[in-house]
């Protein structure tokens, strides 16, 4: 078969917004899609007044009822809270919790920042500002406070207010309404619905705005009673384009926020609820038409074009094919670029094809691959929903060549193409054939496109032979050939454990091997097995030190000894008994596996297969789960079977609101604490 072949390709963002788009756009995670529009509600309703929603690091959430000048925390949607903090909020309107959970109370009415410890349950303090504040938004461990006097100004815990910036309005006579931090740019929105920088720059503009957002990179915007969330994303160097927007309901149009989890969350008359997933309509047509695609050799006959594609059911995707050897065309297709993102034209201007000349072309169906992609040994992510398409090109030898990508879709679902890639030459098999054979071009090209998926099998398996190397790299062997090369290793794989697992096991082990049947081999083994550190403790490392006997004889009594007493470091004993051998024998084989955290019913057995499976077999081994925390009365070493803290993914409880050695961890301070002082955390005084 031919020798690797070159491919011309249509995958990034820059490559598809050179292309000529009609009803499509760019789709948040690469590619392209078919265009949407979000559904109309009345909006005749007047939204509710300006209020505060956030989210604090534990995943409580507090919103704010201006009309009832309090603030109240509630742990899930619906849930009763007490009001917070009890007949002290006067008018609260913005929230905001930083980096340290710290939570900013913007109060209208007093025209201060209540600034509130979360950890230690008490107020910092209380910031008077010349202007009565309107809205706050946390940028790391500061708050960016926006007062009615169209001003922001910065606070940090204690300390503050730190500068003081006045931001530009996009028009003359705008009012600034609320404030968000994007990526550590401060946006504004003010009463016009724009959103815009300090400096004046619109961000977006959304009709009717009432609130904004960031959720992991994308700016949220709120436009009244039950209107959808439009979102807008940063394109790298292209500015901001609009995403899909997110579905609501019972929205009362007061405030939304980010919740723990990376979803939005909304206001509601009696607190707060969650958004709904993406709410739009699809066009049932759209169109892309790639730009000229150069094969740098005239006469040049394509071979088949592969296809990245999502293709859900109820919608499809077609191909036209136009090749050509002049440089221009009479009446070239205008460009257009794709919807909903800022896409200036390029510069140089693509070469689009004849608009005439599209008109006669007839669309190809593809063919979905069951072998996947067309890479040798190509490798694909679990929950990757993309599969690969293929189709030859179905037009005359060019040396140029346009694709024209039709999407059909319904009402509630589109096609997503990630990447287009097309051979550049095809196949040569019809030189090996007789020249009678594809005399005429019509012949010739339907000899070549029934050749191609043949020619196309045995290219892929020569091309996955000359690459075999990689059947013996850990890292990049396909899934499948996992076991094979296990096997060939002499490595049993467990196949509940992670991908990544396994291969790391895999490049360790022959240095697994050196140290089978040791401290050090079964430690890393449990540990690949877990992906967490641990530690293997023997029991006899515990006992202590040894004793010196005085006047030990080889029989008789007994001597008095002078040893150390086990568990003690430094502490000597005159007197007593000669240790006897109990003490090794009931140690000497036993050891302890202590894990930081703790372990689910799948990581247990995971556990136990290795310990089954690796450890010695005169030996008698423990698993310990530390993530239950320190137990108060029993033998404990810091640094070795207790650490400080609560482990990874565990809320910190306040004292006096669990009971401490089960569900409190002691030692957690917050800034400003005094020694001797009654403290609001269960009553306790530190001193």
């Amino acid at each position: 078969m031919d020798g690797e072949r070159a491919m011309s390709a249509v995958a990034t963002p820059t490559q598809w917004g050179r292309c000529a788009h009609r009803d499509t756009m760019l789709l948040d995670g690469g590619g392209v899609g078919l265009d949407w529009s979000a559904p109309v509600t009345d909006v005749s309703t007047a939204p509710a007044e300006p209020s505060g929603l956030v989210f604090d690091r534990r995943g409580v959430a507090y919103r704010s009822w201006p009309d009832r000048d309090r603030v109240e925390p509630r742990p899930h949607p619906g849930g009763a809270g007490a009001p917070w903090p009890p007949g002290v909020s006067r008018r609260p309107l913005g929230l905001a919790v930083d980096e340290r959970n710290r939570l900013y109370v913007t109060e209208a009415r007093a025209g201060i920042v209540r600034v509130v410890d979360l950890e230690a349950d008490r107020v910092l303090r209380a910031v008077p500002l010349a202007s009565s504040p309107l809205d706050v938004a946390a940028d790391g461990a500061e708050a960016v406070v926006l007062t009615r006097a169209d001003v922001l100004l910065r606070i940090r815990g204690r300390r503050g207010p730190i500068g003081r910036v006045a931001p530009v309005a996009p028009a003359p006579g705008l009012a600034a309404r609320r404030v968000a931090v994007l990526d550590g740019e401060v946006l504004v929105l003010w009463s016009s619905g724009e959103v815009a920088d300090v400096d004046g720059r619109v961000v977006a503009a959304v009709d009717g705005a009432t609130d904004l957002e960031t959720v992991d990179g994308v700016l949220v915007v709120a436009r009244g009673r039950d209107e959808v969330l439009r979102r807008f994303r940063r394109v790298p160097g292209r500015g901001v384009g609009e995403i899909e927007p997110l579905g609501v309901r019972d929205h009362d149009g007061g405030a939304i926020a980010a919740t723990p989890d990376g979803g939005v969350a909304v206001t509601t008359p009696w607190g707060y609820g969650r958004a709904a997933g993406p709410r739009v309509r699809y066009p049932r047509t759209g169109r892309v038409v790639t730009y000229r695609l150069d094969a740098r050799r005239p006469r040049t006959r394509w071979g088949r074009v592969f296809l990245d594609a999502c293709v859900p059911a109820g919608t499809d995707v077609r191909l036209r094919f136009l090749t050509a050897e002049e440089d221009d065309a009479t009446d070239p297709l205008p460009w257009a670029p794709p919807a909903r993102t800022h896409v200036g034209r390029p510069d140089p201007a693509p070469q689009l094809p004849s608009i005439s000349a599209l008109a006669e072309l007839t669309p190809r169906r593809l063919y979905r691959r069951p072998t996947g992609r067309e890479w040798p040994w190509a490798q694909v992510a679990g929950g990757d929903t993309f599969e690969t398409y293929e189709s030859p090109v179905h037009a005359p030898p060019g040396r140029y060549l346009w694709i024209v990508l039709e999407l059909t879709g319904g009402e509630q679902a589109t096609p997503r193409i990630r990447a287009l890639r097309v051979e550049r030459p095809g196949h040569r098999l019809l030189d090996m054939l007789p020249r009678a054979w594809s005399r005429h071009e019509a012949d010739a090209g339907l000899l070549h496109r029934a050749l191609a998926p043949a020619e196309g099998l045995l290219h892929e398996i020569d091309e996955r032979a000359a690459r075999r190397s990689v059947l013996v790299d850990p890292v990049r062997t396909p899934s499948e050939a996992l076991p094979w090369l296990a096997r060939m290793l002499g490595v049993a794989l467990d196949g509940n454990w992670p991908e990544d697992a396994r291969r790391r096991l895999l490049a360790e082990a022959f240095e697994l091997y050196r140290y089978r049947g040791t401290v050090r081999g079964l430690q890393r083994m449990l540990e690949l097995a877990l992906g967490v550190p641990l530690t293997v403790v023997e029991a006899w490392r515990l006992r202590g030190l040894g004793g010196a006997v005085l006047g030990a004889l080889p029989s008789g009594r007994p001597a008095p000894a002078v040893g150390a007493t086990a568990g003690r470091l430094g502490g000597f004993r005159v007197g007593g008994q000669r240790p006897g051998t109990d003490g090794y024998t009931a140690t000497a084989h036993r050891f302890t596996v202590l894990v930081p955290g703790c372990l689910d019913r799948t990581l247990r057995a995971r556990v136990d297969a290795v310990l089954e499976a690796h450890q010695p077999a005169h030996t008698v081994a423990e698993v310990c789960e530390l993530g239950i925390g320190m137990v108060v009365g029993q033998q404990a070493h810091i640094g070795l079977t207790t650490f400080v803290g609560p482990p990874p993914g565990h809320p910190r409880p306040r004292v006096g609101e669990g009971a401490l050695g089960e569900d409190a961890v002691a030692g957690t301070t917050g800034e400003g604490a005094r020694l001797g002082v009654t403290s609001r955390t269960g009553g306790w005084r530190v001193g």
